[in-house]
């Protein structure tokens, strides 16, 4: 009898070392279920403008990823500053203009945990004409660079 149990031992043994211990299956699964959100935490940032527009907006996204790309660019916000801040486009209009399409976007910017500071306006015009181009930017309560102090932005 002390044979037939030495033997189912070492049968046993070799089994476990073949396919692991419980503690080592839950490890693997442990790590299986924690690589996606790993992965999660090193993707990329959304790409979508952060700028919010109303929902029958008659500005289309590359416009509105431009007008993102005024704020990131031209006025003097920290990158940190952007992120605490909700940016709302209050008003905006397409007029056509010969071949190309003129936007005028009025942007409302304000910390939103924070009432005593006052919203910051930005405003915005981007014509259309086969490119984009910003052709005007004005803002109060905050400094951004004019279009005429730091050259013109353009996507072709």
């Amino acid at each position: 009898m002390g044979a037939m149990h030495l033997a189912g031992t070492a049968r046993g043994s070799r089994r476990a070392r073949q396919h692991g211990s419980v503690g080592d299956v839950v490890r693997q699964i442990a790590l299986l279920v924690s690589m996606p959100c790993a992965l999660a935490a090193f993707a990329a940032a959304p790409t979508d403008p952060r700028i919010l527009f109303a929902a029958g907006s008659n500005v289309p996204k590359p416009v509105q990823a431009l007008a993102w790309h005024v704020i990131e660019t031209r006025c003097n916000y920290q990158s940190f500053e952007r992120d605490q801040r909700s940016f709302f486009a209050y008003d905006s209009r397409a007029t056509k203009v010969g071949a190309g399409v003129v936007y005028s976007i009025s942007i409302r910017t304000d910390l939103s945990w924070k009432r005593s500071e006052p919203p910051a306006f930005i405003d915005m015009t981007v014509v259309d004409d086969g490119g984009l181009r910003l052709a005007a930017l004005r803002s109060s309560f905050v400094v951004c660079q004019d279009v005429r102090a730091a050259g013109a932005v353009e996507t072709r």
